[in-house]
């Protein structure tokens, strides 16, 4: 590549160039030729130049590969793959298109580029192009350069800092949460029991089963289901056994490994149980005292078992009452014995 610089010169080669400018080279039928899509152009553009091989179905051309500039003032962009048209004449029409710009102004002289044909190489048309600088209005004064504009911060860009902040803050809570409970010797989930003693809900809810009426209108397994939902829960509110997501033996084995010591409660658990598992899941069919037993049984299990609470001040009470009483009795054996 020759770039000229003095327009005298380039006038005269550039009369030259463009008398080959549209003069196919042949060899044997074969024609090759280069061109671009305009002669001039602006700094920074890209313009295509495109390569053309014309050749006989039986022939073969090279087309060449460039790699990523043509010479030291023309940059490659990207290059095409060959596109190939058969012509009903029986030859072959083979474009290869080349992306290229450049970034310095001048008149450029594109030589002719060589093709691979039969172990020789046979050359295009030079191109010759102008490559111009942007205009600057010189009416205009100087200005300074101005700062590039900020962009407001999108949602999408905030929610991630956001969001790790809020993980963080929440993580730093649970560990001093955490230190906290272990320094004063405090359970560090607090399971909270209801309002309502444990023995009042499973009777209240016992109660509702006996008068649904379930068995009675063939619903049997749902009848069983729901009396051992029941004592379920109780176990859970009374001892806080985990004890809906596990089977009835595991029940039963963790109140075995428990300071439950009432045998005949724990019988009258484990029966209920025994038929229930066999009505859900073996299709038992129980007769009408199963049904009443299982339900008395129940009755049976959560009195045997309830928490009675005492209140304090009714012990205190008692307690002065039964002081009042020693009191009574030491003044009336005082009499006696005077």
């Amino acid at each position: 590549m020759i770039r000229i610089v003095n327009t005298y010169k380039f006038s005269i080669i550039l009369l030259v160039i463009l008398s080959l400018a549209f003069t196919e080279l042949t060899a044997q039928d074969v024609t090759v030729k280069a061109k671009l899509d305009t002669s001039e152009f602006l700094i920074g553009d890209q313009v295509n130049l495109e390569l053309e091989v014309k050749q006989p179905i039986k022939e073969f051309v090279g087309i060449p590969i460039f790699d990523q500039e043509l010479n030291k003032q023309i940059e490659i962009l990207d290059q095409s793959e060959n596109d190939t048209t058969l012509l009903e004449t029986g030859y072959y029409i083979i474009k290869k298109r080349i992306l290229i710009t450049a970034f310095d102004s001048g008149y450029y002289a594109l030589p002719p580029i060589p093709f691979l044909y039969q172990g020789d190489t046979i050359k295009s048309n030079p191109i010759a192009f102008k490559v111009k600088s942007m205009p600057v209005d010189t009416t205009q004064a100087i200005r300074d350069i101005k700062m590039p504009y900020s962009a407001p911060l999108s949602f999408a860009e905030v929610f991630p800092w956001a969001g790790g902040g809020l993980g963080l803050a929440l993580i730093i809570f649970l560990l001093i949460y955490i230190i906290r409970k272990i320094w004063h010797k405090e359970p560090i989930i607090k399971r909270f029991r209801p309002k309502e003693p444990a023995h009042v809900i499973a009777l209240r809810d016992l109660g509702k089963l006996k008068d649904d009426k379930l068995w009675q209108q063939d619903r049997v397994k749902d009848y069983y289901t729901v009396l051992t939902d029941i004592l379920r829960m109780y176990l859970w509110n009374r001892y806080s056994i985990r004890t809906m997501e596990r089977t009835s033996e595991e029940i039963l084995q963790s109140l075995k490994i428990s300071d439950f010591d009432n045998d005949d409660a724990y019988n009258e658990l484990k029966e209920i149980f025994f038929i229930s598992d066999l009505v859900k899941f073996a299709k038992y069919k129980p007769i009408v005292n199963d049904h009443e037993k299982c339900m008395n049984g129940a009755y049976k299990f959560v009195d045997k078992t309830k928490l009675i609470i005492v209140e304090k001040n009714e012990e205190e009470h008692q307690k002065h009452d039964h002081k009042n009483n020693e009191k009574v009795l030491e003044v009336i054996e005082e009499k006696t014995i005077n």
